[in-house]
């Protein structure tokens, strides 16, 4: 069992390249998702150069800079919510989730299908440790997939980001389970280079649920679902020049357990604190 992501580079931000689909009207409602094009026929020569140099500056992991620009920006167009969104990814990178949380509270509540804004609200609300709001908005993340309102290719969405020791691990929530295990959560590990060197996942694999619907026929029929935690450290080049991964198995659940156990067991995987049930070690990562 090994654990890949051959789609887990992730842009700077999530608003580089905003979802055509996903910044229409919506007929049944009236809503509208604000697009560049919107906000660049209202900037004037001046403003729209602030903005591509913030952008230029967020994009470049130059969150203060990118911050101030925003900031100074919306002074000129208070309320904009593209602007809003641009501030507020850079407050979250800057580690500012009570500025994020504040500016974001309001655009979701006045535009519940704005899925930028509602998994933005999420991690803010995550990283400032408001639970009610998180929950709420992983909730309204949910009912945006199941009624086509997020980006068909959008399969997970940053719930958190922290330091944990020198390194820094970054929590993602899966909108669908998704690759060959089935992953809800998945917790990236990254040294201070950005180097990722262990991924941590609580998955449901199809395949597992065979042996556990013959040893749980009661709970199976009644749609309860097999969970592991588990856990993928990479272990470098193998002589063959392939690159390899251990893989351990901590836990098993009967039923999905709730983000608040899935986060404690992630940290205390991360941090060493918790000790696996089986390992096996050289596992080559398909390229």
């Amino acid at each position: 069992m090994v654990l890949y992501f051959s789609a887990f580079v992730v842009s700077a931000s999530l608003l580089v390249a905003p979802i055509q689909a996903a910044c229409q009207v919506n007929a049944a409602t009236g809503t509208h998702v604000e697009m560049e094009q919107e906000l660049d026929a209202r900037l004037t020569a001046a403003q729209r150069q602030q903005f591509d140099a913030a952008k230029k500056a967020q994009l470049a992991e130059q969150y203060a800079e990118a911050s101030a620009g925003f900031k100074a920006l919306l002074q000129d167009l208070p309320g904009d919510s593209l602007l809003t969104k641009w501030a507020s990814d850079a407050a979250l990178d800057m580690g500012d989730s009570a500025y994020a949380l504040g500016m974001l509270k309001p655009l979701v509540q006045a535009n519940f299908q704005d899925w930028q804004a509602v998994s933005m609200l999420a991690r803010a609300a995550a990283e400032s440790g408001d639970k009610q709001t998180r929950d709420a908005a992983m909730m309204n993340m949910v009912m945006l997939r199941q009624h086509g309102m997020t980006p068909p290719n959008m399969t997970q969405y940053v719930l958190e980001r922290m330091k944990v020791g020198g390194n820094v691990m970054t929590f993602r929530c899966s909108l669908v389970p998704w690759g060959p295990y089935k992953a809800y959560y998945v917790g990236q590990v990254a040294d201070a280079k950005g180097a990722t060197f262990l991924l941590i996942s609580l998955e449901s694999s199809d395949a597992d649920q065979v042996v556990f619907a013959k040893q749980h026929a009661k709970e199976a029929a009644a749609g309860f679902r097999e969970f592991t935690l588990d856990a993928y450290r990479e272990t470098g080049l193998n002589q063959a020049g392939q690159r390899t991964q251990t893989h351990s198995t901590y836990k098993y659940y009967m039923g999905q357990p709730p983000y608040d156990v899935v986060r404690e067991e992630f940290l205390n995987i991360a941090n060493g604190k918790t000790s696996p049930v089986s390992s096996r070690t050289g596992l080559i990562v398909p390229q």
